[in-house]
């Protein structure tokens, strides 16, 4: 597979395949990479934040970085800006698209603080089952109710099941460790049994906390 050397835009969301994001763009080093990929038609990679680590992000420019002392995890998804808009209070508003998930190598800041790597595609195998999809679309509808930018966006009964358990996974509150665990599985039918059980872990927690 062919490498492709990218910007990376680290969030405390994950984007995945085949879903939509609204992000508002304000930092200078994201307002030119924005910029520089309208301008040239290419993308960006989101990759999620660690835990604790959002205000850690500018480490030593110019310098490659071990994976272990980096704010976000190596995998991530490549983004393709699908709409745009200059917001009233000067904001940038921007549409995001996932396309396929990347690996990245060989990491560095540059001097704006904008990260940068070699990307290299990462492929998905299978296809969800859909098991139980009528209760997961009922979760993602009152998951997108808090969430008033996307909800007007979405429509949750048309979603594929592959979009959906992508868009379950980006938006439900699951700990960074487990998202990301999610994210790298790349067996599509495995992602959704491991969701289904994550999801029933979460409500059994629940349950036992209320009583």
């Amino acid at each position: 597979m062919s490498t492709e050397h990218l910007p990376v835009f680290p969030l405390n969301v994950p984007l995945m395949p085949g879903c939509i994001m609204p992000l508002q763009i304000f930092e200078k080093r994201y307002l030119d990479m924005v910029s520089h990929c309208m301008r040239t038609n290419t993308g960006f990679v989101v990759t999620l934040l660690k835990p604790g680590s959002e205000r850690q992000e500018v480490i030593r420019p110019n310098q490659t970085e071990e994976q272990d002392t980096l704010p976000f995890y190596n995998q991530g998804t490549l983004a393709q800006i699908v709409d745009f808009d200059q917001r009233d209070n000067g904001l940038l508003a921007i549409t995001i698209e996932g396309k396929e998930r990347r690996n990245l190598t060989q990491i560095d800041q540059s001097n704006s603080g904008l990260w940068q790597a070699n990307t290299v595609t990462v492929l998905e195998t299978g296809s969800p089952s859909g098991e139980n999809k009528d209760v997961l679309i009922g979760l993602f509808e009152r998951a997108l109710s808090m969430n008033g930018n996307l909800a007007e966006k979405i429509q949750p009964k048309k979603l594929t099941t592959e979009q959906l358990m992508n868009y379950l996974i980006m938006f439900l509150p699951l700990a960074a460790d487990l998202k990301q665990s999610l994210v790298e599985n790349g067996d599509l039918s495995d992602r959704w049994k491991q969701l289904l059980t994550t999801l029933s872990a979460l409500l059994d927690t629940n349950q036992s906390t209320i009583q």
